[in-house]
Parts: structure tokens; sequence; C-alpha cells
């Protein structure tokens, strides 16, 4: 299993972000408040991953959100609909399209709360 969270200086402004670009479904923490985590469970969808939004800085002091920390790729159907959806949610494409080898193409993001990501794209080779 895989456990993936982003930070977030405004739960609800994240939350609604992902929503819209990625469609997420938000589950209840069994721990914290909704305004500290927001997780997502997509074992149900046949993937084994989960994780949410946590809200920052958290009591440690250590996390925060913003550029230069984990970046997520997040694998897309279609990279232009996915940045139409970004800009739309009130996030920011900061790349153009780039290839990656014979795999797949992708672009950074930044979402509402200022972390980069990536939107992937896989292609086809043709025969």
């Amino acid at each position: 299993m895989v456990l993936v969270y982003t930070n977030s200086l405004c739960l609800d402004v994240a939350a609604r972000f992902y929503k819209t670009v990625f469609d997420f479904e938000w589950v209840p923490s069994p721990r914290y408040d909704a305004s500290e985590l927001q997780m997502f469970d997509f074992s149900g969808k046949g993937v084994n991953i989960s994780g949410g939004i946590q809200k920052v800085p958290d009591e440690t002091g250590l996390l925060n959100a913003g550029p230069g920390g984990v970046c997520i790729h997040w694998l897309v159907e279609s990279l232009e609909d996915s940045a139409r959806a970004i800009e739309g949610a009130g996030g920011e494409v900061l790349t153009g399209t780039m290839k990656e080898g014979d795999f797949g193409v992708y672009r950074y993001f930044k979402d509402t709360e200022g972390n980069v990501g990536s939107m992937h794209q896989m292609v086809t080779k043709s025969a």
C-alpha cells in the first residue's frame, strides 16, 4: 500500500481543488477533525493507495506547504483537459508539455496551496 499526503494552509480550498481536478472523494479521518486532515482512499477503485491533505504547519513545525517538498506525479488521461481543470480550480500550470522518453508526457503545476506536482499522461508506442 502507498500512503501519500500533501500539505495545506487551508484544507477547504485544497480539498475543493483536488475534488475539482481529480474527482477525489474525501473520507473522514478516524483520529482528526476535517479542519486538520482530509483523507482519500482509492482501495475501492482497485488501487492500493490512500492518503490525504494535512493542515500545516503541524505541531512539530517541520511540515509546510509550498514548493520544495514532495512532488506527487498524477496519472491523467489528458494533459490538456487536466491543465484546464487545474486552472479552473485556482491552480497554475507551470510548464509546457515535456516528453519522458517513450513512456509519456508531463507538465508541472502548482495547486492552490503552492505545492508543486505533475500531471503525467502515458503514451502508446506506434508499431
